[in-house]
């Protein structure tokens, strides 16, 4: 009789698709070795939307309940405009802007990542590949060699091995950045996500958290590559636009200076859309942002990486032998969920979220009010996609 041998999979990358990868692999008896550039976990980030088939994912884990504990006591967005008058107002669901589920990105990576098991080397990062007869062999930068069956890249929207493996991928600008870090959460917000809105192209918002408040900066601008890897000057980037805007000293926006300014959970990052002709090749295949992002302003990256990692687990436990078969299920699976992902990744949606007139504004408040008050509201309460397909039937 056969004995089976279980793939090596190597995964680069420890966040929310690393880690999501790892716990649909044991399911499925797979252990794999995760390789990480920093040296621990990352803390911090903003709030994350679960939506689509990815709450039944985390049922079938047996994670959803403790997801479910993590979440965010967000029950509404309010839009404020100068002197905090409310402009409109949307509730929690699952196809609104605010999810019916939501989880700090930090709080749902540690469950996560506790709940695989996993070979994980942090402090690393691989610096080459290559394709063998039997697999593919990485170096990594501590001057390890693994020989492995797959290598996973699932390290985010700016994936060093998809530029290396995939160069005909592309990143397209979305016409601004977006900044994040924690802040006190106002007492009189009672669980709502508020969102400041004035003239001149910048938005503000403060989301709610467990232990505190998360702010959000939205700005149109042109891109400048060289603040990227920079984070003091996309301090100072944060702080100039929001100078320029004229509300610094409005709403809650002294607390969100004053954060972007100091605290070491600030993150920003210009808003990018990935697009990836194919998603495998030589024994390399994408997950996650590094495949599909669509930036925050979609709200989806966080279910498609669930998604990915439980289709992508799927087919390789479907093929074992045959993992260049294994990633063209997988892509076959999760191409249709492309369209729903990124339905929001344009210049257009920012666009909406941070105007640069009085006139833009008022044409957004119009819209809002006439979506949330009027038989057009039910538009915001039905389910918005994002159903992982079944499974593509190949013989093992």
């Amino acid at each position: 009789m056969r004995t089976m041998k279980r793939p090596r999979i190597v995964i680069s990358g420890a966040g929310i698709a690393g880690n999501a990868l790892c716990i649909a692999l044991n399911r499925r008896g797979i252990i794999p070795t995760i390789i990480e550039r920093a040296d621990r976990p990352q803390p911090g980030g903003h709030t994350v939307d679960l939506r689509g088939s990815s709450q039944d994912i985390l049922r079938e884990w047996g994670m959803l309940e403790s997801v479910h504990a993590l979440a965010v006591p967000e029950e509404r967005m309010v839009a404020i405009g100068r002197g905090g008058r409310r402009l409109w107002s949307m509730p929690a669901a699952s196809g609104a802007i605010v999810a019916d589920l939501e989880v700090g990105r930090e709080d749902l990576n540690d469950v996560l990542r506790q709940a695989g098991d996993a070979n994980s080397r942090f402090g690393e990062e691989i610096i080459r590949s290559s394709l063998t007869q039997s697999g593919v062999q990485i170096e990594t930068s501590s001057g390890r060699t693994i020989d492995a069956d797959l290598l996973v890249a699932a390290e985010g929207t700016h994936s060093a091995l998809r530029a290396r493996m995939f160069p005909e991928s592309s990143l397209a600008y979305l016409g601004g950045y977006m900044a994040f870090a924690p802040v006190p959460f106002p007492p009189d917000f009672h669980g709502e996500m508020r969102v400041y809105t004035a003239p001149g192209g910048v938005m503000v918002a403060i989301r709610p958290g467990r232990a505190h408040g998360h702010a959000i900066v939205a700005i149109r601008a042109p891109r400048v590559p060289q603040i990227e890897r920079d984070t003091s000057a996309q301090r100072k980037f944060v702080v100039e636009h929001i100078g320029r805007a004229g509300i610094s000293g409005d709403w809650h926006v002294p607390s969100i200076l004053d954060a972007s300014q100091h605290d070491p959970g600030f993150h920003c990052d210009a808003l990018l859309k990935v697009s990836a002709p194919t998603w495998h090749r030589e024994r390399t295949v994408l997950l996650g942002d590094a495949a599909w992002s669509g930036s925050p302003l979609t709200g989806r990256g966080t279910a498609m990486a669930i998604m990915g990692a439980e289709a992508l687990a799927d087919a390789i436990a479907r093929r074992p032998h045959d993992l260049d078969s294994a990633c063209r299920d997988y892509e076959t699976r999760m191409r249709p969920l492309l369209r729903w992902s990124q339905r929001d990744a344009s210049p257009r949606t920012l666009r909406a979220w941070a105007p640069a007139s009085a006139g833009e504004i008022l044409l957004n408040t119009i819209f809002m009010r006439t979506l949330t008050r009027t038989p057009l509201r039910t538009l915001l309460t039905r389910p918005d996609g994002g159903n992982l397909p079944r499974p593509v039937h190949a013989a093992s």
